[in-house]
């Protein structure tokens, strides 16, 4: 059972936003952009769109994640003022700064991001084939890595540039993978058909142990391609990656509770970060 500061923390997404925002500092460090002029937008649009997300009813959570949503459900006024305060910040925030493409790539990407779970454009994104589990991998990439990109010229060549896009994807694409086989039971029921309802749980472990080794791939490449600035970093996310996301196929082998999934899982989005940050210091050192 979730205590009464998890609740908070994972019924509002305060923890999700967290992680999605350092996963884009960390892109940003390796890439050698700054990412703090980034940092509020990226916490504030997950706070938009996942608390958007939520508020709006969906049946198959009540199977999927009964303890979140009961939370949402209690903490929905808390929900409904940290929607408005995120809405307000992403507006005011270029206005101020008189960044008119960040204001533009705001508005386009909050229609398409509400789009997912809102028929504001007649239809749900959601209910697209495989959409589900597509969907949040490749908005976030694009995120974290356009807006710095359109503001700044690339600092690498375009092998590295590849090498980190692809791999935060596919990184992505793993958690959301994993938190949608979880969700099998409930998207099968309501009609959702994610990769995990049109593979099937078997071929969809085959299809995260695959990925898995895609990522140690891009990893080891991205460490070949480094300079020295960036090869300690690489290295530290070349040992500890496989060692956490291996435990992670491991222990999905048998059903886990909604705690291991909203820490654990949504926790591997801080990995990135955390090496760069333990690469800072041994420099220092």
């Amino acid at each position: 059972m979730f205590s009464q500061f998890e609740k908070l923390l994972h019924g509002l997404h305060l923890y999700g936003a967290a992680g999605i925002a350092a996963f884009g500092w960390g892109v940003c460090c390796l890439l050698d952009w700054p990412a703090d002029p980034w940092l509020p937008l990226w916490f504030c649009a997950a706070l938009l769109i996942y608390n958007a997300d939520r508020l709006r009813h969906d049946p198959a959570d009540e199977f999927n994640v009964p303890l979140r949503e009961a939370a949402t459900r209690r903490f929905r006024t808390a929900s409904l003022t940290l929607l408005g305060c995120a809405v307000v910040f992403l507006l005011v925030w270029p206005i101020l700064h008189r960044d008119w493409i960040t204001l533009a790539l705001i508005a386009l990407g909050a229609v398409v991001c509400l789009n997912y779970s809102i028929p504001i454009l007649g239809f749900r994104f959601k209910d697209l084939p495989l959409i589900k589990t597509l969907f949040a991998p490749s908005v976030v990439v694009m995120s974290v890595m356009a807006l710095p990109w359109l503001h700044e010229p690339a600092r690498h060549d375009n092998l590295t540039f590849a090498l980190n896009a692809g791999r935060a994807w596919m990184f992505l694409l793993f958690n959301m993978t994993l938190c949608d086989l979880r969700d099998i039971n409930g998207d099968q029921r309501t009609g959702i058909r994610s990769l995990p309802v049109l593979f099937g749980a078997r071929r969809t472990r085959l299809f995260l142990w695959g990925l898995f080794g895609g990522i140690e791939l891009l990893t080891l490449a991205s460490w070949a391609a480094a300079g020295n600035r960036h090869r300690f970093t690489w290295g530290i996310i070349a040992l500890v990656g496989p060692i956490y996301l291996g435990a992670l196929l491991i222990a999905v082998r048998r059903p886990q509770s909604e705690r291991f999934y909203e820490w654990w899982v949504e926790g591997m989005l801080f990995l990135p970060a955390c090496a760069c940050l333990l690469s800072a210091f041994h420099c220092q050192g």
